[in-house]
Parts: C-alpha cells; sequence; structure tokens
C-alpha cells in the first residue's frame, strides 16, 4: 500500500478525530496519539471484529435448536397402475432440555404399498417427541456448543479489551522512543548551534589579532564533532518517526507518515490515584471466568458419556383431517406409537478417558490461571511503585539540566571576556547536551512505564 507523506496541518484539516479532539499543527501529545490509533489503526478494527464474531457464533449455534420443517414425496407409476404414493411432511424442533418434539404427517396410497404402512384414506397426525433419561438428560453436544458460545460472547469481549490494550501499549512505547530520539536530535542540534556560534566568535577574534590560528583549528573541530553526533541523532530520530508512524492510519484506511517538523509533546498524563489489585471487572477476570466456564461445560459433558443411553418416546396418532377438533379423548392408549431405546456401554473406557482428560484440562488450567493472576497483580504493583521513582528522577534530571545550562550560559560569558577557553566551554557544552538527553530519557521511560500501568489497569 502507498504510504502518504503528509503535513500534519492537512492531516488535521483533512480529517476530524472523534470527541473534539484537534491537533496542534506542530505537535502531537500522547493523548491525541493514542485517540487516534484507537480509532483508525486497521489492528484496532480487528480487535472491534472479535465480539461481532463471538455473537455471530452464538447465533449459529442457536440455530441447532430451530424447527425444521421438511417433506418428501415418493411416486411409483407403471403401466397406468399407481403402484404407491408415499407423501409426507414433519416438524421437528430441539428444546432447552432433554426433549425434542415432532409433529409428523404420513400418508399413503397404491396398490403396492408395505402392510406395515397403511394407514386411513385421509392420512395419520403423530404427534410426540423423545425424552432421553440416561445420557443427554442434562446436557449433551448441542446444548453444550450453545453454552459454549454464550461463555464466548464474554470471552471474545474480554479478549478484545486485552488485546486493545496490549496494542496501545505498543503504540505508546513507540511514541516515546519517538520523544527521546527527536528531543536526543534537538540536544546535539543545540549544541552545534552553539559550537557554530563559538566558531564565529573565534573566527571574528582571530581577524582582529585577539586568537591564534589553533583556536580557530579547535572551533572548527568542535564544530564537525557536533555535527556528527547531530547528524546520528538525526537519523536515529527519522527511524523512530517511521516506527511510530506505523500506527497512524486516516480514516480512509490510508496509511499516514508525519512530517519531520512535528514535535511530539513533553506533556504526560496526570496520574490520578492508582489502584494496585485487579478489579472484578478486569478484562483479564472477565477472560479467565468465560475460559474457565468453558471448561466446566466441557467437563460436565464429558461426564454424560459415563452414562448408558437410555431415552423413552411416541406419539399420539390423529386422524389427517380437520373436521374435528381433536379433544383429549383422542389422545389414548388406542391410538399411540411408543419407542424406547437403550445402549450401555460395558466398560466405559471412552467415558472414563473423556471424563478424566476434561478433569484434568480443567485443574491445569486453573493452576496457570492462578499463576497469570498473580504474577499480573505483582506487576501492576511494581509499575505502580516504579512511576513514582521515575517521576522523581525525572524531577532531578529536569533539575540538572537547568543547573547545565546555566553553567554553560556562565562559561560562555567569561569566554567573551576572556576568562575562559575553548575547551571548558565545549566541555560545558557536553555536559549541558548529555543533561538533556538524560532527561529525555527519564521523560521517555517514565510515559512508558505510565502507558505499562494503563495497560495492566485495563485504564486505556
Amino acid at each position: 500500500m502507498r504510504r502518504i507523506k503528509i503535513l500534519f496541518i492537512f492531516l488535521c484539516s483533512a480529517y476530524t478525530l472523534p470527541c473534539a479532539a484537534q491537533l496542534s499543527a506542530d505537535t502531537l501529545s500522547i493523548e491525541q496519539f493514542i485517540l487516534w490509533v484507537d480509532s483508525y489503526h486497521p489492528l484496532m478494527k480487528a480487535v472491534n471484529a472479535k465480539l461481532p464474531i463471538a455473537k455471530a457464533e452464538l447465533l449459529k449455534r442457536r440455530g441447532q435448536f430451530d424447527p425444521v420443517l421438511a417433506g418428501n414425496l415418493s411416486n411409483k407409476t407403471y403401466e397406468n397402475e399407481n403402484y404407491y404414493n408415499l407423501p409426507s411432511w414433519s416438524l421437528s424442533t430441539a428444546t432447552a432440555g432433554p426433549v425434542r418434539i415432532d409433529l409428523d404427517w404420513n400418508a399413503t396410497a397404491g396398490l403396492y404399498t408395505n402392510p406395515q404402512d397403511k394407514l386411513p384414506e385421509e392420512g395419520l397426525f403423530a404427534i410426540g417427541g423423545m425424552l432421553e433419561l440416561g445420557n443427554g438428560l442434562f446436557t449433551d453436544e448441542r446444548r453444550t456448543a450453545l453454552r459454549l458460545a454464550k461463555a464466548g460472547v464474554h470471552l471474545g469481549a474480554a479478549e478484545a479489551e486485552l488485546y486493545r490494550n496490549e496494542l496501545l501499549f505498543k503504540a505508546s512505547k513507540d511514541y516515546w522512543k519517538w520523544f527521546e530520539a527527536q528531543q536526543n536530535s534537538l540536544a546535539y542540534f543545540s549544541a552545534l548551534q552553539a559550537a557554530k556560534e563559538i566558531q564565529n566568535m573565534t573566527r571574528q577574534a582571530f581577524l582582529a589579532g585577539d586568537a591564534s590560528g589553533m583556536d580557530t583549528l579547535d572551533a572548527n573541530g568542535l564544530v564537525s564533532t557536533w555535527e556528527a553526533a547531530y547528524f546520528s541523532a538525526r537519523q536515529k530520530s527519522i527511524q523512530a518517526l517511521f516506527t511510530m508512524s506505523n500506527w497512524l492510519w486516516s480514516d480512509a484506511g490510508q496509511p499516514i507518515v508525519l512530517a519531520e517538523n512535528v514535535l511530539a509533546s513533553r506533556s504526560l498524563p496526570q496520574r490520578t490515584n492508582m489502584s494496585m489489585q485487579l478489579t472484578d471487572g478486569h478484562p483479564l477476570f472477565q477472560y479467565n471466568n468465560a475460559k474457565e466456564r468453558q471448561f466446566e461445560l466441557k467437563e460436565n459433558l464429558a461426564k454424560e458419556y459415563l452414562k448408558p443411553k437410555l431415552g423413552v418416546g411416541g406419539a399420539f396418532l390423529l386422524p389427517g383431517n380437520f373436521e374435528t377438533i381433536p379433544t383429549a379423548s383422542d389422545f389414548n392408549e388406542r391410538n399411540r406409537i411408543v419407542k424406547a431405546k437403550v445402549a450401555v456401554p460395558l466398560l466405559l473406557r471412552e467415558g472414563r478417558g473423556y471424563s478424566k482428560s476434561q478433569s484434568l484440562q480443567t485443574e491445569q488450567f486453573k493452576w496457570e490461571r492462578d499463576a497469570q493472576e498473580n504474577a499480573w497483580t505483582n506487576q501492576l504493583n511494581a509499575t505502580a511503585q516504579s512511576l513514582l521513582l521515575l517521576e522523581k528522577a525525572l524531577d532531578a534530571n529536569q533539575r540538572n539540566a537547568q543547573n547545565m545550562e546555566a553553567l554553560l550560559l556562565a562559561e560562555r560569558e567569561k569566554l567573551l571576556m576572556g576568562d575562559s577557553e575553548l575547551l571548558k566551554v565545549n566541555l560545558r557544552t557536553s555536559y549541558f547536551a548529555k543533561a538533556l538527553i538524560q532527561q529525555a530519557e527519564a521523560q521517555s521511560q517514565l510515559g512508558i512505564k505510565w502507558a505499562e500501568w494503563l495497560q495492566l489497569s485495563a485504564g486505556f
């Protein structure tokens, strides 16, 4: 797919973000970035399809209980003789219980019909069904599949939310790496500009006879050193920009690459009271609860295989015309069909194996669930405590950068007064650039850790 390089101001005018949020022409905050990714990225659209898919599967399983109307006609005519004419139709439906209900109509006509199939001229209705008393009394494959699909809806919703949070965390990491690389590039650019100012001052002093040729060579060397550092940092910044831009798509489904002059915002979301415990509404709990429910349903189905297959059923027979409305007296033992079935596995090896396997799988899942939830909670606690420490680290780095800047300015003033030398100014410039880089790194780490906490707490 063709990528579109676009100035951000055009991006803002061409597309409208959800809510009332408007993107600046020169900055992109983490909040705006997350909103954009959440709204338009293809993987987010794929995530949003998980729940409809689960609901469609539920509809499919409910369809197994739809009434089925069927008809059949068999006719044979040979040498103008009606050998047989056997029309029939049936209406059958499964229920939420162990009962199947059937309504049948059959008729027979012709010279050569089976004596046992002989029916009244108007045909015969059969109203009845089948009741499972053994295997299939409490559940069967059809009812289990329906219940699994119902649990699958909750599973799909929780899975979608977990995956969404994971994607937004990955996107946030790329944003803060872009921020750090961009700030590094700007720090080296500032150092380069300072070196060029010193180079210019040194050249003028040399022309005035107040500086030696060695001083101009030193100044030129400083510029070359900072140029090399700046171009290397800028290359990394551009690479980080393209990596971050992988998350940006238009509402028309076109990928977007931001212009290089768009800046990442320094602003961080304000820290609120952070919960260190997973609530019952957490998608991880919702996912595991739905998964456990599915395991229990499969285990219940497996237990049915330990029972013999027992069933009773039958039907009441009624004349195939509606000249009179059937009454209670028409449903009597003189006009009926009685059915019974029994099947008993003698060794029950299939049932015992199936039941044991499902029981062990359920137990295995519970152990894995407990370990996962414990690890998740511990990680949430560790992340929350790391946030507090990283906030203090960022504050310390900000103060250090301010101090290094003040020292650099003072050293440059001393150089202008003739009380310093290029080596000291360059050293102060290096300290200041390093302080800016450390500040950017601390802010990036804090931003990534904040995004991690949002993912773990399902707070995106």
